[in-house]
Order: structure tokens, then sequence, then C-alpha cells
């Protein structure tokens, strides 16, 4: 069941954002770490979560935060998915979902960024019909690969 996530929710995103912080998943959800975090980005007019749930447990989260004044018409997106979930093809049909509810709001573009060695979501965004827009070389480095990765840039016109 896929949903607009509201403050009912808070425990369970809470507990879904520290299993990917535990499984050191290289992603923005893993700087939630508080209930207080949670509850601001629920309350947050900029944010919007969409989480899929079975048996009370969230497998997947997706996140758009609207830019403000002249840059409301666009959104930055994120995703991920638990492990224990994967190729399931969460990640496709919960960012699909989350961005035809930002459209309705009014969002034009939706942006990400994406490590260049993360085949799976890179995978994922463009079968949800997004482009490579540019890259930011070298963006950093990462030490397990024992190289510099680049940070991939994409968008999708809403």
């Amino acid at each position: 069941m896929y949903k607009k996530a509201d403050l009912k929710d808070a425990d369970l995103i809470l507990d879904f954002c520290l299993e990917l912080k535990a499984q050191d998943a290289k992603m923005s959800f893993t700087s939630m770490d508080t209930l207080e975090e949670i509850v601001d980005e629920l309350k947050s007019d900029q944010v919007n979560l969409y989480i899929a749930v079975e048996d009370d447990i969230v497998t997947a989260m997706f996140r758009a935060i609207r830019g403000e004044g002249n840059k409301s018409h666009a959104c930055y997106i994120a995703c991920a998915v638990k492990k224990t979930y994967r190729q399931r093809h969460l990640a496709t049909d919960l960012t699909n979902y989350g961005l035809a509810d930002m459209k309705s709001q009014g969002v034009l573009i939706a942006r990400t960024k994406i490590y260049s060695w993360n085949k799976a979501s890179i995978k994922t965004i463009e079968k949800c019909g997004f482009e490579l827009g540019g890259r930011v070389v070298m963006h950093q480095y990462e030490p397990e690969l024992g190289d510099y990765i680049d940070d991939l840039i994409y968008h999708k016109i809403l």
C-alpha cells in the first residue's frame, strides 16, 4: 500500500531510517535519526513523504522537497527501499506515485542526484522517465572503491 505519510507514521519512518543508517546506506534518509527530525519533515510545507507499508513496516520511502518562492515549480527527490524488499519494483512504483501527487500540487519538474556507482538507482530513475542532465565530476573520493565518483544529475518534466 502506498500513501502520503502523516504524523501517525513517524515511528515507523524512524525505524526505516535507522535501519538504513545501520546498513551504512549512502543516501539522505540516513541523516534523520530522531523522532523530532521525522516530525519536523512531516510538518514541513516543503516536504512530502510517501511510504510503502506492509504489515506495519515501512518497506520504502520517497521524499520530495519542494522549492520555495520562485523555485516552487520544482522538487528535489530521494527514494529508498528496505533491503529485504528490493527487486519488487517498489522504488519505481512509489516514485511514480509521489511524482503524480507532486504534479497535482503544481510541481513542474523533479530533480535528483545519484552517485555514479549506484546502478540500481540509475536504472530505477531512468525507468521512471528521468533524463540525465549533467554531472558533478569527481564529486567525492570513495575509499571503498579507491576512486573518485561523479554525482549524476537527473530531471523529469512532470
